[in-house]
């Protein structure tokens, strides 16, 4: 749990230039295809690796993976043995929900007496419709929620079917296992959300051999896991990304390196977002350029498929002028922390006005200014980051509770603000 404290000055601009870190996205699905794969190759990052990265290798590791870690690289030295996965194994998600939710389907199908464990949040948030689904396929587990104990394989033929509306997670989880097991394909039951992130899985695979098709509801994949060989480049992380290209005071011009638009990635539409909320942005190359000389006003946002992208966009609608309403919240409440919740309480208590209802965050643009305050991350690595931006806008400093919860999925995020305060 996140217990570290950290005051932000008041009223410090951020400008400059920053190079984004590599997707944390992205990178889950490389090192998991790669472990599958049949030979070794080696992925290119930027930045320091974060908890959620650092979990899954340990994971695939523990799988039998052999994967080396060095400055910028992590080397799959020898993929996991799909016949020969090591016996009582224990796997710590740490925190990540997509570490659990990506590798439960692929040891479910792989062996017996795999443990799936985590912290924080990560055992309250829900498992059930993706253990169901592998129910029907023969897998007995001990729970559908952390710890997960799979005390019987899945054997796989037919459909699998599963709801969209929950977690996109699920999906992709189900995607990797396609290609090792006798099952058709995946039946979705009702619209699929976040469908970007299923859209990165599919690149991803195939990058290493497969094909993945979407026809009438129904994904199926064609080819088998190989190893493209040589060095993969990760891609630049929209979702971090967005909080220094929502961070530009009226007398400040950010630019983000590194961002890629042909990306699947949901969040680039923070893009879209910043200049229907009237700031000035530019692309030239793969260089993002931000600034809002005239401030910025609020809109009406559905955030259905950009959950991700809500803390830092709440902070941007709270300096803005005029109100902004951001509904498809409902997925929020199953995040880090109840993100309908940790967002209000954010902005209040830096001196704005947020409020909810079921269905929506309503928030009071202040034309530019918070007062600043007291922040409490709920161990929340978004929320802490938003509240680290806002304070760029606040009259006095503003002290965030459980501020390390950074590490989640940016651990150098406080360096790299440092390197933009003018």
């Amino acid at each position: 749990m996140s217990i570290a404290t950290t005051v932000i000055a008041k009223d410090v601009a951020l400008s400059g230039k920053i190079k984004a870190i590599s997707s944390k996205s992205d990178l889950h699905r490389l090192i998991i295809c790669a472990c599958l794969s049949d030979s070794l190759c080696k992925i290119e990052y930027n930045a320091k690796l974060s908890k959620d990265i650092n979990a899954t290798i340990s994971c695939l590791t523990s799988l039998g993976a052999k994967i080396e870690v060095s400055d910028g690289v992590i080397d799959i030295v020898k993929p996991i043995d799909k016949q020969n996965i090591p016996e009582q194994v224990v796997l710590d998600c740490g925190e990540s929900g997509s570490t659990a939710r990506f590798l439960l389907p692929i040891c479910a199908i792989l062996a017996e007496n795999i443990t799936l464990t985590g912290s924080g949040k990560l055992p309250e948030r829900p498992f059930k419709e993706l253990c169901e689904a592998l129910n029907k396929m023969g897998a007995v587990f001990s729970d559908d929620r952390l710890p997960i104990t799979i005390k019987k394989r899945a054997k796989p033929s037919g459909f699998f079917e599963i709801s969209g509306g929950v977690s996109s997670q699920y999906v992709t989880g189900l995607l990797f296992v396609l290609p090792m097991c006798d099952a058709k394909g995946i039946k979705l039951t009702s619209t699929l959300e976040s469908a970007g992130y299923v859209n990165l899985t599919a690149d991803v695979m195939k990058r290493f051999g497969v094909e993945v098709s979407l026809e009438n509801n129904v994904y199926t994949t064609c080819g088998e896991y190989t190893s493209p060989g040589g060095t993969i480049i990760a891609q630049g992380d929209w979702s971090n990304s967005a909080f220094w290209l929502c961070a530009p005071c009226k007398n400040s011009i950010i630019t983000v390196e590194g961002l890629d638009f042909s990306s699947s990635q949901p969040d680039k539409r923070v893009f879209d977002i910043l200049a229907e909320m009237g700031m000035d942005v530019e692309i030239n190359s793969n260089c993002i350029t931000v600034c809002a000389p005239n401030g910025s006003k609020g809109i009406t946002l559905d955030a259905r498929n950009i959950p991700d992208l809500v803390p830092i966009l709440s902070v941007r609608a709270a300096v803005s002028t005029g109100d902004t309403v951001i509904s498809g919240i409902e997925r929020l409440r199953l995040k880090e922390s109840d993100r309908v919740k940790s967002v209000c309480d954010m902005i209040n208590n830096l001196g704005g006005q947020a409020s909810s209802d079921s269905s929506c965050i309503y928030i009071k643009g202040t034309g530019g200014v918070l007062s600043g305050g007291t922040v409490d991350s709920y161990n929340d690595h978004r929320i802490a980051m938003a509240a680290a931006i806002a304070a760029s806008f606040c009259e006095n400093d503003v002290k965030i509770i459980g501020s390390d919860a950074v590490a989640k999925s940016y651990p150098q995020f406080y360096d790299d603000r440092k390197c933009l305060e003018i």
